[in-house]
C-alpha cells in the first residue's frame, strides 16, 4: 500500500497527525527538496484534519529546550537559517535570533517579512570568527 494512502487512512481511524516541523522545503546538495509540511500536506487535504507540529516554531518546544537547558529565554540565542521556523521561534520565545544564510532564506527573503532576526551573518562559522574578534 502506497505511504501516503496507508497514512491517510490511518488519520482516518483516529490516528493523530502530527509532524516533526512546519518547514516546507529544505537546502539539498543540488538545489531544495521537500520537507515535512509538504509531505504531510496530502495527508490534511485528503482527511480535512490539520497536523500538530511540534517542532520549530512551536513554542512548548522552545520552552521545553531552555528548560532543559537551564537559562532564561535572555540568555540564549536562536540561530537558524529560516525565517519563517528558527527566526520566529526565536523571536516568539523572547531570544535574540541570528539569520545564517547559507541556507534557505536570503537578505531578500528578509523583505518579505514583518520582522527581522537580530543579526544577519553569511553562515554559522561567522560566529566563531566574531567571538574570537571580540577576545582580541
Amino acid at each position: 500500500m502506497d505511504t501516503l494512502t496507508k497514512a491517510t487512512n490511518l488519520v482516518l481511524k483516529g490516528a493523530k497527525l502530527t509532524g516533526a516541523n512546519s518547514n516546507v522545503s529544505g537546502p539539498i546538495e543540488n538545489g531544495i527538496a521537500p520537507a515535512c509540511r509538504a509531505l504531510i500536506a496530502p495527508i490534511e487535504m485528503a482527511t480535512g484534519i490539520q497536523a500538530y507540529f511540534c517542532g520549530k516554531p512551536n513554542p512548548l518546544m522552545m520552552r521545553t529546550g531552555l528548560n532543559m537547558l537551564g537559562c532564561h529565554s535572555a540568555e540564549a540565542v536562536m540561530v537558524g537559517d529560516r525565517m519563517d521556523t528558527d527566526v520566529i521561534s526565536g523571536m516568539e520565545s523572547g531570544m535574540s535570533t541570528v539569520l545564517v544564510l547559507s541556507g534557505c532564506s536570503t537578505k531578500d527573503t528578509l523583505k518579505t517579512y514583518a520582522y527581522l532576526p537580530t543579526m544577519v551573518l553569511n553562515g554559522v562559522g561567522d560566529i566563531a570568527s566574531m567571538a574570537k574578534a571580540k577576545e582580541e
